[in-house]
């Protein structure tokens, strides 16, 4: 098991020590993996050292303040603070290294690191610890692995471990705060029904069609149209058969009889009908208004 922690030790210090995704950019000074850490000197130093207790137990001074460690926890040694790690029986400890660079970091992104400095806590809560745990035990899975590992993907790993410090370890942190919601499942069928609509405009596109494709009844597939859009179904997918009319009307040269089968109008006539009735004025003259006017679009 030693040879796996010094593998990987000896990878991501190798390969992973400048990373920048565009907004923060960050200089990592070492990565540590350690399978049997104990006590360790008073000291500070200029920048983050985080670590992630994977087995036993200690206690971590931050500060003259003395937290319990047991396996799962996250601690943060920040900038000026003077602290000490505990372990009568031994800690196997993951731990980087690091300090973004200011130069090539917006404002924003600064503040993130500069808030956790000033008053950051020094132990994650567990549910925040969580996410960074995860992702670390899987960079050490990658890293002491004996299948090659590309270097984007570890790159990656690493730039996502650094950012959920900052929710980690956030003065006033609460996984909550800014956390994705969980998508529901009718947002989903309204914006599957959408692009199948979308797509299949030149078909018939009937209701209990539809909600099969999405396998839902027709009557939810009717509620969810009225309750996101505030207009039924058909009345929906009539409007969107005119506007893709008038966008071929302006820009091609179809004949009317074959835009009318393109946007789904079962004959040219209903197509007059229903275009007229809702613009005021026949494919045929909205086309040769348009140009008329010099206009692209109405």
């Amino acid at each position: 098991m030693r040879q796996a922690y010094r593998k990987a030790n000896a990878l991501l210090n190798q390969h992973i020590s400048n990373l920048s995704d565009g907004q923060t950019s960050f200089h990592i000074h070492y990565w540590g993996f350690m399978p049997n850490h104990y006590n360790n000197s008073l000291h500070r130093h200029s920048f983050f050292e985080i670590c992630y207790v994977q087995q036993g137990t200690g206690s971590y001074l931050d500060d003259d303040v003395l937290y319990p460690l047991e396996p799962g926890a996250l601690f943060c040694s920040r900038p000026g603070i003077w602290h000490q790690i505990r372990s009568e029986q031994g800690l196997v400890l993951f731990f980087i290294a690091f300090e973004i660079d200011e130069s090539r970091t917006p404002a924003a992104c600064r503040k993130l690191f500069q808030d956790i400095t000033a008053s950051g806590q020094a132990i994650a809560s567990h549910e925040n610890a969580a996410l960074s745990a995860r992702i670390w035990l899987t960079l050490f899975s990658l890293a002491e692995s004996e299948a090659a590992v590309s270097r984007l993907p570890m790159n990656h790993l690493a730039l996502a471990l650094l950012h959920s410090f900052t929710q980690a370890f956030s003065p006033e942190s609460n996984p909550q705060a800014g956390a994705m919601e969980e998508d529901s499942g009718e947002h989903r069928h309204f914006e599957r029904a959408k692009l199948y609509i979308r797509d299949n405009l030149s078909s018939p596109l009937q209701m209990a069609q539809v909600a099969r494709e999405l396998d839902i009844s027709p009557r939810h597939l009717s509620r969810i149209f009225q309750v996101r859009l505030g207009q039924t179904f058909v009345h929906y997918i009539q409007e969107r058969r005119i506007q893709q009319a008038k966008d071929l009307l302006l820009h091609t040269d179809l004949p009317i009889k074959d835009i009318a089968e393109r946007c789904g109008f079962e004959s040219v006539h209903y197509f007059t009908r229903v275009f007229t009735k809702q613009l005021g004025v026949s494919p045929a003259r909205f086309r040769r208004l348009q140009f008329a006017d010099g206009r692209q679009n109405l």
